[in-house]
């Protein structure tokens, strides 16, 4: 399969564009779908390192990918395409019919909009890719319940702690172990502000009985970690 060159982000019409990545057939989005909801399909390799570079140039609305291949990216790759919904929506296609509701869960909460069993057909990928684009979210019903109870417990956390949105942004980046610059890049703002959100962080976990991850234990650290 040859990968789609494409012109220059300037050239193309403002459309959105949708990549399909490794052997997804691109005859599962049909051609009068995606004239009339102005879509363009491009198909790429499963080379990671390809696949983060095209959806950086182009203003990708959708990238549709395995879950084999998702679970290869670095976990600040994955943050970098899904920018908490400013940037690439991915729709996961599951390793197995039967949805494994951990992994699947994982998968949500690293940035993917939607998700597939091994088997689909080009309706219910239409079904999806229309919900994505119309800001939905598809996936099982399991799923969805366990990341809602998790986001349920983990704001019971943050009235306990008393930390904001943007401090329970970080605590949950940097528990991933990504760096102070990762996840400077992932929320907008620089690493210094990270460093220094990390202190305030450590200050109220402390006060509370809690520790922060160990990236954030000291400025010295911060620093190093950086």
């Amino acid at each position: 399969m040859k990968t789609v060159l494409l012109p220059e982000p300037s050239a193309l019409d403002p459309q959105r564009i949708v990549i399909l990545c490794g052997d997804i057939h691109r005859s599962l989005l049909s051609d009068s779908f995606c004239k009339a909801q102005r879509l363009m399909c491009v198909r790429c390799h499963e080379e990671w390192e390809q696949v983060v570079s095209l959806c950086r140039r182009l203003n990708v609305s959708i990238l549709v990918a395995k879950q084999a291949f998702l679970e290869q990216l670095p976990s600040s790759e994955i943050v970098q395409l899904t920018k908490y919904g400013k940037g690439s929506c991915i729709v996961a296609i599951l390793n197995n019919d039967a949805v494994d509701v951990a992994s699947a869960t994982k998968l949500l909460r690293l940035g993917c909009r939607g998700m597939l069993g091994r088997r689909f057909s080009s309706r219910v990928l239409t079904k999806v890719v229309l919900a994505i684009l119309r800001g939905e979210l598809w996936a099982p019903r399991a799923v969805v319940s366990e990341l809602l109870s998790d986001l349920l417990r983990e704001n019971s956390v943050k009235v306990e702690t008393g930390l904001t949105p943007q401090e329970a942004r970080i605590l949950e980046l940097a528990s991933r172990g990504l760096k102070n610059s990762d996840i400077g890049e992932a929320l907008f703002i620089s690493p210094a502000t990270v460093r220094w959100h990390k202190r305030r962080l450590n200050r109220k976990l402390r006060a509370r009985g809690r520790i922060a991850p160990a990236r954030a234990t000291s400025p010295a650290q911060e620093t190093a970690a950086s």
